[in-house]
């Protein structure tokens, strides 16, 4: 394709992406998301609301089961997003436990195929209690948990839930963070049905009543739990579990939330949406096609954005006012969206010295973590799922130059760079906890270096090369590039790889990156927008796909592509 037909390709997918984005804002300036349906939650939901009332919640469980069987693959396992192969013996155990507890009659097929799957895949060991192997453990642990509450395997074959962590100094237990409900609601039934010696007995009872209070913090006026139907079921069998009586608004919170965000399909997404921070990635996309702080469109927008950033004290977590969370309101404020939210204010016209915009800033100071680096929620925390993430660290950085923060002198900053530094693999590649494989942590990082003024920096020179050395034929940036060979690009992957190159300097008319291009273009549809992927990550295995995550980053990237090329229409 020659120059001046992907130039005025690349110009007409803009347009319509740009049309697309706006058709898609609310009236309060924002964004609402659709998330992947869950598999897990729909199947764990499906169980709470079982035990909330089989013939009370006819309808929405037979709709759920209904997804649930529409959604089992032909290997007979489901898959981790609803979009998504392949299967997952973990994932499939769940859905197997919601029909053998809800349908075991009329859902004998799908559970016999599921349970053919799982022998396939680690038989007995995937629904039983994980070896101490050191591995990720989140949903090996919690298999086995479900599967034992709901009477399909013996009571006392699931690992037990520390709920006398609640009796540890706060900076102690509060590095479970985002998984610490569950913990507790779980720890509660089990401190009913599990056999402890009298101490551990001791301590639970202690511990409960703190346990109730902590998640009650935790809870917002929606009865979400970190707006995810997950938690909220898992919280409310939990207490269920131990009885009608315990923690019961708790318990009626989170069936109000599940109730409230069921999809009319029966099917449960992992999170409701991440609309705060889409709506940050939809203003970071369109600042590269427009000037947003001029556009009257978006003056809402700027302040739903303000509107959402704490004013008080997160006291679950003992965090100062100041940060943003990815959802509201029951989200809790975290260092990458309060980066990427400082981000998008900055090209609304915010400045340093404004009122959200300091405390913001000091609050992400307040969050660097010893080493330098910046993880979600926990400062100096070594957890899976909120450890210290070059991810995360590069977003702060570059929310930090967008108010005109430099590296030079004593600057926390420099001991970010020197995390990043003494982080890079030795192929130049870089993790990312919430993403995926290593090519956003890789391609934020590059980005960040060149952001800064740096693109000609070691770090920055093998991230570029590393994200140069795994583009596909076709252009496009594959989903896998850790756990095998390629199998086809993604719209996100292709987008954060794209953007940080031109950030970085490299030229538009450059070969691979006008493939780039022209693979984003082709991959758009008539709408408008483009497919999204499984590349959001969750614990250790469970992805999710988004579809403004896709869209927002995929005209971000074009845009900027049309703004660095030589060609003019």
């Amino acid at each position: 394709m020659n120059a001046e037909r992907l130039h005025a390709r690349a110009v007409t997918a803009v347009d319509n992406a740009r049309d697309y984005l706006y058709r898609r804002q609310r009236a309060d300036g924002g964004w609402t998301d659709r998330m992947s349906s869950s598999t897990i939650s729909t199947a764990i939901g499906l169980l709470a609301l079982g035990r909330a009332g089989r013939d009370a919640y006819r309808d929405q469980i037979e709709a759920g089961l209904a997804w649930l069987r529409k959604n089992q693959r032909p290997d007979g396992g489901w898959s981790l997003v609803d979009a998504d192969p392949p299967s997952n013996e973990h994932i499939t155990a769940f859905a197997v436990a919601a029909f053998s507890v809800l349908d075991p009659e009329g859902s004998r097929r799908c559970i016999d195929e599921g349970m053919a799957f799982i022998e396939r895949h680690g038989g007995e060991s995937v629904i039983t209690p994980p070896l101490d192997d050191g591995g990720p453990r989140t949903w090996r642990e919690i298999v086995p948990i479900v599967w034992a509450m709901e009477g399909l395997r013996p009571v006392d074959t699931q690992p037990a839930q520390p709920l006398e962590v609640m009796l540890l100094p706060s900076a102690l237990r509060n590095r479970a963070s985002i998984v610490l409900p569950g913990v507790l609601g779980i720890g509660i039934a089990q401190s009913r049905v599990l056999r402890t010696g009298r101490l551990s007995t001791l301590a639970r009872r202690l511990a409960e009543p703190k346990a109730l209070r902590w998640l009650r913090e935790v809870m917002g006026p929606n009865g979400g739990i970190e707006e995810c139907a997950l938690m909220c079921a898992l919280v409310f069998s939990g207490l269920r579990i131990a009885g009608e009586n315990v923690g019961a608004d708790i318990q009626r919170g989170c069936l109000d939330f599940l109730l409230s965000t069921i999809r009319p399909d029966g099917s449960w997404p992992i999170d409701r949406d991440l609309e705060i921070s889409v709506t940050a990635y939809s203003v970071l996309a369109l600042a590269e096609c427009q000037d947003v702080a001029a556009e009257p469109r978006l003056a809402p927008t700027r302040d739903w954005l303000l509107s959402t950033q704490w004013q008080t004290p997160f006291r679950p977590l003992r965090m100062p006012p100041g940060g943003w969370a990815w959802a509201a309101p029951s989200g809790w404020p975290e260092s990458e969206d309060t980066a990427v939210v400082l981000s998008a204010l900055a090209r609304l016209g915010a400045k340093r010295d404004d009122r959200a915009a300091a405390d913001g800033l000091r609050w992400l100071l307040g969050m660097q973590n010893r080493d330098g680096s910046w993880s979600e929620w926990m400062r100096n925390s070594t957890m899976i799922h909120d450890g210290p993430c070059p991810g995360v660290t590069a977003h702060v950085l570059m929310a930090f130059h967008d108010y005109g923060a430099g590296l030079g002198g004593r600057s926390p900053l420099n001991r970010a760079t020197a995390y990043l530094e003494g982080n890079q693999a030795a192929d130049g590649s870089f993790s990312s906890l919430w993403f995926r494989d290593r090519t956003h942590g890789t391609a934020k990082v590059l980005e960040t270096y060149a952001q800064f003024g740096m693109p000609g920096h070691p770090v920055a020179r093998a991230a570029a090369r590393w994200l140069l050395d795994h583009q596909r034929e076709d252009g496009a940036w594959p989903s896998k590039v850790v756990e095998g060979p390629p199998d086809g690009g993604t719209v996100e992957e292709t987008a954060w790889a794209l953007f940080s190159l031109l950030t970085a300097g490299f030229p538009a008319e450059d070969r691979q990156l006008t493939a780039a291009v022209g693979w984003l273009v082709d991959q758009q549809n008539d709408e408008g927008t483009w497919r999204p992927q499984g590349v959001g990550l969750y614990y250790d295995t469970l992805y999710y796909s988004d579809d403004l995550i896709a869209h927002a980053y995929a005209l971000r990237a074009l845009a900027r592509w049309l703004r660095n090329s030589s060609v003019r229409a």
